[in-house]
């Protein structure tokens, strides 16, 4: 069942209006773990409570916040402003910006190591990778790429996939303990969205309606698997049982069976499915609605949606803490 929560809805609609003070946490303490969702259309990240289904705060971030990403611990959230060369880093203990990260012109995509220690940034206007150490939050290394969009980065942490979208579009594989281009795999359009999992790179191709996928061992490109309209952003569901990617066109989360290699089930979400977050537990994926300005949760298991959240204008980028980590400590 597709409900509408009334607290959410009430917010959302504020922040439509523009009268959401993005200072305003009347919510309350989040009493479980929190989702970040970017702002794309008010500038903002959107703090949510993935227990009560409140928002709970709007923290404004430099124009246009575009790549999103939460450290394993769930202690920061690193924005990139796509209007401006900065990274801003929101402390999710306080719900507030305590530092912001001079990086390169126009950075879009962000993708973190799963140990969390490093995060590349797709400098799309300076034609580089950058790597950020998490640390420090200071970045470490520029690699040059033309116009990168977003990337992957391998489950031990060593490789980076970085899709260029230049003249000769193609995905950049990077040596993260180098920092240099190892090969580069040609393509026949601009690459989108990258994700890696079952031993293998994810990725959309812009308009391409379907799955494409490349084997990180010998850097083939494999059969595309069939897809809804205009696929964007997938993500490998806890188990590894799906890979799951949205239909912007269509408008819904779709189910990929990569041992059959053919989309098994659908889930309408909303008007243009963005972003995949997924739930430390597996059970849920918050998939962000740029055009309806909502975020709709999926029970992964059941396939059907059980909340749709107003949010606020044109929401992309999502990540989820782990629930573990709803209370960080030992970041101001």
């Amino acid at each position: 069942m597709n409900k509408k929560l009334t607290p959410a809805l009430a917010c959302g609609a504020m922040l439509l209006l523009g009268s959401c003070s993005s200072s305003n946490s009347s919510n309350g303490a989040s009493s479980g773990p929190k989702a970040y969702v970017g702002l794309f259309g008010d500038d903002a990240v959107a703090v949510l409570d993935t227990t009560s289904y409140k928002v709970l705060k709007t923290i404004p971030v430099p124009t246009g916040p575009h790549g999103l990403v939460i450290t394993p611990d769930g202690a920061k959230v690193y924005v990139s402003s796509d209007g401006a060369t900065t990274v801003s880093v929101i402390s999710t203990s306080s719900d507030t910006v305590v530092k912001s990260i001079d990086v390169g012109m126009t950075p879009h995509g962000l993708s973190i190591a799963p140990d969390g220690s490093k995060i590349v940034l797709s400098d799309f206007g300076g034609d580089q990778a950058e790597v950020i150490d998490t640390t420090s939050d200071q970045v470490t290394a520029m690699i040059s790429v033309g116009k990168p969009h977003n990337s992957a980065i391998s489950p031990d942490g060593k490789l980076a996939f970085e899709g260029s979208q230049a003249t000769m579009p193609a995905i950049a594989v990077i040596d993260l303990t180098t920092d240099k281009i190892t090969t580069s795999v040609a393509l026949q359009q601009a690459p989108r969205a990258l994700d890696y999992a079952h031993n293998t790179v994810y990725f959309t191709l812009a308009g391409v309606d379907s799955l494409q996928m490349l084997d990180p061992a010998t850097d083939q490109i494999g059969t595309p698997i069939p897809t809804g309209g205009s696929p964007h952003h997938m993500l490998a569901t806890k188990d590894g049982a799906f890979e799951l990617v949205v239909s912007q066109t269509v408008g819904d989360l779709e189910y990929v069976d990569p041992t059959s290699a053919s989309v098994v089930a659908h889930v309408p979400t909303g008007t243009t499915p963005h972003w995949i977050g997924l739930s430390s537990d597996g059970q849920f994926a918050y998939v962000t609605d740029e055009g309806s300005n909502d975020v709709a949760v999926v029970d992964i298991a059941a396939k059907s949606v059980v909340q749709t959240i107003a949010i606020g204008k044109a929401p992309r980028k999502i990540a989820v803490q782990p629930a573990s980590a709803a209370q960080p400590s030992g970041y101001p």
